[in-house]
Order: C-alpha cells, then structure tokens, then sequence
C-alpha cells in the first residue's frame, strides 16, 4: 500500500484514528492543543464539535483523538 499513500496526509477519514495527526495527552489535553490535529479530522467544525462536549463535561467518552471538554 506504500505507493497510493500520501507523504503528507491534510485530513483523516471519520471513526479512524489516525494518531499520526495527533493525539490527547494522558491527564489533560486543552482546546488549543487539540484543535492543532482536531482540525485537520474535523475540518470547519471542530469549533462546533467543542460545544458538543457541553454535554460530557466529565469527558465519560474521552479516547485518544477526541475532543476535550470546555
């Protein structure tokens, strides 16, 4: 599969994680860090994706490339 990878990858497909892009760190990881990888597999709505997590503040789904609480 080498050859029809790209050498510089601008997006991730969604529901796989790609943690060449990025990733979470362990205890806490902000917005701001987040949002470097973050918009690269959200694209346009990782700002609306930040005000979904309103809804876990205890951050009950956390994985490696999701999206921290407010």
């Amino acid at each position: 599969m080498g050859p029809y990878v790209s050498s510089s990858p601008r997006a991730a497909y969604v529901n796989y994680r790609d943690l060449d892009l990025g990733m979470n760190k362990k205890n806490h990881t902000s917005i701001n860090q987040a949002q470097i990888w973050g918009a690269k597999y959200f694209k346009d709505n990782f700002n609306r994706m930040v005000n979904v997590t309103k809804v876990d503040p205890s951050n009950f789904f956390r994985h490696e490339q999701s999206i921290p609480p407010l």
